[in-house]
């Protein structure tokens, strides 16, 4: 039996383990080349909304019990005596209700499918395109360079320009 995680392509199906656990980026044993995405909303909680309603109804309540001409000084006090009362049923009730979804994706080098679904998501969401193959980009740039400062390529630029 492992301890490691195993780890499913949410588009593939594609399975795997993870590797050696890694702390210092944070993805734990997350294998390389895979991609987490990870989802997060916070909302308010109703039930706690439902609280502060109900703090504020009876706040108001007992405050047009007394003469208009004491409420004011009475407002806080009894705003004290209300917050008290429910002090303990809101430390039990969270402000927010928080919803994470993660998914995982297989390398996008390892399937076309992958590759493509995550450039979409990329340039939807306005992010910076996946380069997938940086090397190879890098090798396309020496060469270009390299052409260009080739005696040919000076000899017809030249030659272009005298022209």
């Amino acid at each position: 039996m492992s301890d490691r995680y195993e780890y499913e392509c949410a588009l593939s199906g594609v399975v795997t383990e993870g590797e050696i656990l890694f702390d210092e980026d944070g993805l734990d044993d997350m294998p390389s080349g895979w991609t987490e995405l990870k989802f997060s909303r916070r909302l308010l909680n109703p039930k706690w909304v439902l609280i502060q309603q109900v703090k504020e109804a009876m706040i108001a309540g007992v405050v047009l019990q007394f003469p208009e001409e004491v409420r004011a000084g009475q407002a806080v006090a009894v705003q004290v005596q209300v917050e008290a009362q429910f002090y303990a049923m809101e430390q039990a009730v969270p402000m927010y209700l928080t919803d994470v979804e993660t998914v995982f994706l297989s390398p996008p080098e390892a399937s076309e499918d992958v590759a493509e679904a995550l450039a979409e998501v990329r340039e939807t969401l306005g992010l910076d395109p996946l380069h997938l193959d940086e090397d190879e980009e890098d090798e396309n740039e020496e060469q270009e360079e390299a052409e260009e400062d080739s005696p040919e390529t000076t000899a017809a630029a030249l030659a272009k320009a005298a022209g």
